[in-house]
């Protein structure tokens, strides 16, 4: 089965597809380090199934996926194809040629494919498995199977002779059979815990199956009679409820009748009730009129007041806005006197400026008839010149107009403004004083309210405590209501005897006739309640055991049982019971552990004074108590497992081993647990009791608080009634003199605003005088300048207009007079702008105080005057007295009424109480028949629900006559089943299907038992075959192969020799493998103290040792030779060549040695960085030539 061909395509750094072809001959793969030579020892491994990338050098699989380099991206898969020859069928396919492929993507995802049919890797695995090889196999031998060979102990060296005996197979056997041995072992431990189970139900199913069919046919005739029983009762219950139905119906008469008076009576007192609800009414409506008028006369007396006080407040600001008016009219009718003779001035000023300038353009067309360059210059000069003397003759008028109109503005007086300013402050001061009058009453008020909330909140929280110390006290007697009732039905429960056995029960009903018995076990102990779960369980069965005075006493009660057929009863006679006994050592040792609280004996008491230590003894002697499992474990194991372990939750260890334990029922009707109960119940009685007592002592002190509490507050809120009547008077002569301090302050604003408005007017003009002051002085020095520029040119130009100087002359003059004109002019216009706006200010400000004029006439004209107001308090007082008056006639007419309201309300009374006399009995007969018709539901319900009959069949199933003592018979025949059921107990009716089923079950268990036991013997002989098959096989290999590695290391070395031992030749299964070499020349040694070549060409002649004995189809030999010196390389290749007929061997080498015994020779290169690439070179032909 040679291999043909490798193909690797993006196997690390085969990027490109990459072929090698295997031909006859020893092959060498040769390459510098890191050209990716042992890349190609990686592929054939991975192909052949190797699943771990360590082994492959990388973390994760995807890392032999080609990951790029300086000039290729990473490639997405990853895929090698092994090519076999196999015209042998070593490989067992029907197929000459086998194609094995893997394939992994990027993904992680991988493919297997054999001759491209996709495949598992398992069989993969399988396929080289059965032909010998794997990927840790002798196929593949690198240097590092040799320094495994080299550097591992003698056990693991077994390892490499196990691979060559062909024996993993038979131990991973082995393995699969220990594991089903160890399933086998767990399933027959649990099988025998459930066939140990079902055996401890089996025996007692047997016996409640036999109860169940006992009981169900009791129940049988019971349910027989007692229909028959039913039936008979509903026939005497019909008739007893027609009797009642006829007494009822008479009953119906009479009440019928006493209803027809009462209702008489009623309508009697209906008719005067109406008639003195009506008086009722009239007197509420006049009594509600009374009210209503004497709040109106209060409400006009306070109007009356409010009016007086608002009439001044009225009349003084009405004359001071007359005063205002008239100071507004005069200052109107002066500025309209202003502004007709500013207007006249304005008309004449107008007239002289327009003649000026007529002048002016008559004398400008003579000058202009010569003009020139230096006259130009001289009228540009002159005129700027006359616009300056203009612009200051404007200057001077602004000036003067400003001077007389901050005179006239500083005439106002203040002297009203002063007197107002003193009215307001006396107005303050007494208005502060009543508001500070107001503040005291608040904050005394406030005080008291706080005295008052903070009384009411204690009362509150006193109140709320109380009511919670209530709500406690009556919790608490639910409470005791509760346990007492408890505590009853466990009295009752324990004098019923409830959850004895039936035999013990008639014991105990029967006292009288077993002389010689003490009592039950269940009542003759007494313990702590911790120890209830504990020792309920520790007890069993015995808690019902009944203890007598000796044996004989305990057969003459079985014989009662016996003649009574009154059930089995376990007794224990005093003196003839075994005493259990634990050795003092043993005692010991329990009681200096932690967690452990003592033998069960010693932590009861007796409840009666009779010794009865022996009974104890006998069922508590031999039980440990302890508080958990865990420590129960540490028990059994310190005594050995001989003693009942039993834990305070009730789990067992009982003295074979065995455990026991789980969720207990908590309510199981024990006669211990009843005991205990009802002790438990009376202790927190008492308790509760006590606290009662403290609660309603603490409650008897808080309603003395609250009463005193009650007074204080009472008198806080008279207090408060008398403080918010105090205030209300105070605020409202707050209210009132606040009124009047409003209208000064509106009236001294008014002034004060004007006297502002005033003075901002006088600094405003102030601003504008200085202004024009400061143009006067820059006007001036602008004139001094263009009236030197002027007289310079005139010097110019005095030889050329000598004549002409008149014409200019006069010109000027008239320039000067015509600027001094239209100056005044405008001067003029501003002034009448600003007086018509003046005008106009004055004017709002008339329209303003007209306004408010007119709103104070209209108020004065639609208020009610003084004497209207006296006028409507004096009707309201008229009617006042009349309502009073009537009011009087209405009590008087409201006392008749009653009078005779009373008198019938009586007679009511007494035929009320008749009625319901008859009433009582009409509805007691009711009751009767309602109970009868109930009970007769109830029992057709019984007969229907519970039996599926109707009343008629069951009827017709009594024989004989239907009278009393049938029904008698009937009764006792009932009773005496349902003894006879109550004497068989309670039973469980599902338990004659649970025996069967557990019986079914536990018949299949056993038997699934022995057929686990045999399964267990046959694994067990086939692990020892499979034993004696490895034994015999690595024996015979490995005598195989130190033979043979005898034989080859003389050949290898050129001499010396060496040998191979097993370390335990007694153990062959698990004994290690020695290796011992003489090289030539030296002394025989082990393998450590051989030097580094040594060892190497030791190792190898080993490997080469098992190839001879195992031989493989081919084998890659990667760098094995590395540690070699050149002559021992040289020996290597030599026997290569003369093995090379049986095995086909691929060397991956660096040795020149070994190159040139090779037939065909590959080179691993890099020509591009990262991308390995193979050149091939076939060395056969050179050397044949």
């Amino acid at each position: 089965m040679p291999l043909k061909q490798l193909v690797l395509n993006g196997f690390k750094s085969f990027a490109d597809k990459t072929t090698i072809n295997f031909n006859k001959g020893i092959t060498g793969i040769v390459g510098p380090n890191g050209s990716g030579k042992s890349n190609v020892t990686e592929a054939i491994r991975w192909v052949m199934g190797e699943n771990s990338a360590k082994a492959l050098r990388g973390e994760n699989m995807r890392d032999i996926i080609f990951a790029g380099s300086e000039f290729r991206g990473p490639l997405n898969k990853a895929e090698v194809c092994l090519i076999f020859d196999n015209h042998d069928r070593q490989l067992h396919l029907d197929s000459d040629k086998v194609a094995i492929m893997r394939r992994i993507l990027r993904s992680g995802d991988s493919e297997y494919f054999i001759n491209n049919q996709s495949v598992r890797l398992k069989d993969i695995r399988t396929l080289f498995v059965d032909s010998g090889l794997s990927q840790n196999s002798l196929a593949i031998i690198s240097q590092g199977k040799v320094d495994q060979i080299l550097n591992s102990q003698a056990e693991d060296r077994r390892y490499i002779f196990e691979e060559a005996a062909g024996v993993l197979h038979f131990k991973q056997q082995k393995l699969v059979a220990l594991k089903k041995l160890d399933e086998t072992n767990n399933n027959l431990i649990r099988i025998n815990d459930l066939v140990k189970e079902l055996k401890a139900r089996v025996e007692p199913l047997s016996e409640e199956s036999s109860l169940a069919k006992q009981y169900k046919f009791e129940k049988k005739q019971l349910d027989l009679k007692l229909k028959q029983l039913l039936a008979l009762e509903i026939e005497s219950l019909v008739l007893e409820k027609k009797e009642i139905g006829s007494k009822l119906s008479d009953s119906k008469t009479n009440l019928d009748r006493i209803d027809e008076e009462v209702s008489r009576s009623q309508k009697d007192l209906e008719t005067k009730k109406k008639k003195s609800k009506l008086l009722h009414e009239q007197k509420d409506d006049h009594q509600s009129a009374l009210l209503h008028i004497t709040q109106e006369i209060a409400q006009l007396s306070t109007e009356l007041q409010i009016q007086k006080q608002s009439f001044e407040y009225d009349a003084a600001t009405a004359k001071e806005f007359e005063q205002q008016h008239q100071e507004l009219i005069v200052r109107k009718n002066k500025l309209q006197q202003i502004l007709i003779s500013q207007q006249n001035d304005l008309a004449q000023v107008t007239n002289n400026a327009q003649q000026l300038a007529d002048f002016k353009k008559k004398l400008g067309s003579k000058l202009n008839t010569t003009p020139n360059e230096l006259n130009r210059n001289l009228e540009l000069v002159r005129s700027d010149y006359i616009q300056t003397l203009q612009d200051q003759t404007t200057n001077n008028n602004q000036q003067v107009f400003l001077k007389n109109e901050i005179q006239r503005l500083t005439r106002a007086e203040d002297s009203q403004v002063v007197s107002l300013s003193e009215q307001v402050q006396q107005s303050s001061v007494k208005l502060h004083q009543l508001l500070q009058d107001k503040k005291n009453l608040m904050q005394q008020h406030e005080e008291l309210a706080a005295k008052n909330n903070q009384k009411t909140k204690e009362y509150n929280l006193i109140s709320q405590h109380g009511q919670k110390l209530q709500e406690q006290i009556n919790h608490l007697q639910n409470i005791l209501s509760q346990k007492q009732a408890q505590i009853d039905g466990l009295k009752k429960l324990q004098q019923r005897h409830d959850g004895y056995y039936t035999g013990v029960k008639f014991i105990l009903n029967n006292m009288s006739k077993f002389a010689g018995a003490i009592g039950v076990v269940g009542d003759l102990l007494n313990f702590s309640p911790k120890l209830e779960a504990a020792l309920i369980t520790s007890l069993g069965s015995g808690v019902q055991s009944v203890v007598t005075i000796d044996k004989n006493s305990a057969k003459d009660a079985v014989e009662l049982l016996k003649k009574y057929r009154a059930g089995r009863v376990t007794f224990l006679p005093l003196g003839g019971l075994r005493k259990n006994k634990i050795p003092d050592s043993t005692l010991r040792v329990i009681k200096s552990m932690d967690k452990v609280l003592g033998v069960a004996e010693e932590l009861v008491t007796p409840t009666i004074d009779k010794d009865i230590s022996e009974v104890i003894n006998y069922l508590l002697g031999n039980v440990i108590i302890v508080e958990d499992m865990q420590t129960a474990l540490q028990v059994q194991s310190k005594t050995g497992g001989y003693y009942r372990i039993v834990t305070l939750d009730g789990d067992i260890i009982s003295p074979g081993g065995s455990i026991t334990g789980g969720i207990r029922n908590q309510r199981t009707n024990s006669p211990l647990q009843i005991n205990l109960q009802i002790a438990e119940l009376e202790d927190k009685v008492v308790v509760d009791l006590q606290k009662m007592k403290s609660l309603k002592q603490e409650l008897s002190q808080f309603n003395d608080k609250i009463h005193q509490f009650d007074i204080t507050i009472q008198e806080y809120q008279r207090q408060l009634l008398t403080l918010e009547s105090e205030f209300n008077k105070s605020n409202l002569d707050y209210q009132g003199q606040k009124k009047e301090n409003d209208r000064l302050n509106q009236l001294l604003l008014l002034q004060t605003n004007a006297q502002k408005q005033k003075q901002n007017d006088i600094e405003k003009i102030k601003r504008q005088l200085v202004e024009q002051e400061t143009l006067q002085k820059v006007i001036a020095d602008k004139l001094v300048s263009q009236k030197s520029k002027m007289e310079s040119l005139k010097r110019e130009i005095t030889q050329f207009d000598n004549d002409r100087q008149h014409l200019q002359a006069e010109l000027a003059d008239n320039s000067s007079r015509l600027a001094v004109a239209n100056n005044k002019c405008a001067n003029l216009q501003e002034q009448i702008k600003q007086n018509q706006e003046q005008a106009l200010l004055v004017e709002k400000q008339l329209q303003s105080l007209a306004i408010k004029m007119h709103d104070l006439d209209a108020k004065k004209n639609n208020t009610q005057n003084e004497e209207n107001l006296n006028q409507k308090i004096a009707m309201k007082k008229a009617s006042q007295e009349k309502l009073t008056a009537d009011l009087t006639e209405l009590n008087t007419q409201l006392g008749k009424i009653d009078a005779e309201l009373n008198q019938l309300e009586s007679r009511a009374s007494r035929d009320y109480e008749l009625r319901k006399n008859l009433a009582d009995n009409h509805k007691k007969l009711s009751i009767d028949i309602t109970k009868l018709s109930d009970s007769i539901r109830h029992k057709l319900d019984i007969l229907s629900q519970d039996y599926d009959i109707s009343y008629e069949a069951a009827l017709d199933m009594v024989e004989g006559e239907h009278n009393l003592q049938k029904q008698q018979d009937l009764a006792k025949d009932v009773k005496l089943h349902k003894m006879s059921i109550a004497e068989i107990g309670p039973v469980n009716l599902n338990a004659i299907d649970e025996y069967q089923e557990v019986k079914t079950r536990y018949d299949f268990l056993s038997e699934q038992q022995n057929d686990l036991l045999s399964a267990r013997k046959n694994i067990e002989v086939s692990m020892s075959k499979l034993d004696n098959e490895v034994k015999k096989r690595f024996e015979d290999t490995f005598l195989k192969i130190a033979q043979k590695f005898k034989t080859i290391f003389p050949i290898m070395f050129g001499g010396g020799h060496a040998q191979l031992m097993m370390v335990d030749p007694k153990n062959i299964l698990e004994t290690g493998i020695e290796i011992v070499a003489q090289p030539p020349g030296k002394k025989l040694q082990s393998l450590s103290l051989l030097s580094g070549g040594e060892r190497a060409l030791t190792a190898i002649t080993l490997l080469f040792a098992m190839l001879e004995v195992s031989p493989v189809p081919f084998c890659i030999l990667d760098e094995v030779e590395a540690a070699l010196d050149e002559a021992n390389v040289v020996r290597f290749a030599d026997f290569l060549n003369k093995y090379e007929l049986k095995t086909q061997f691929i060397v991956i080498t660096h040795r020149r040695g070994t190159m040139k015994k090779v037939n065909n020779l590959y080179g691993v290169v890099m020509q591009e960085s990262g991308v390995s690439q193979v050149l091939s070179v076939s060395l056969t032909d050179d050397q044949n030539r």
